[in-house]
């Protein structure tokens, strides 16, 4: 039986946020505007943020 999990606005919009940010240092490590240390290093910090 599959459950099926309703989510709150809020954890909506966390979902959002962390996708959006993700894809936006995503596109400047593809720009080459900041490096591949940085990237993960930020991309951390997004993940434990929310």
């Amino acid at each position: 039986m599959n459950e099926i999990k309703e989510l709150t606005q809020i954890e909506i919009e966390n979902i959002l946020d962390e996708t959006i940010n993700l894809s936006i240092i995503s596109k400047l490590l593809n720009l080459k505007l900041i490096t591949e240390k940085q990237y993960y290093v930020l991309k951390e910090k997004i993940k434990n943020f929310y």
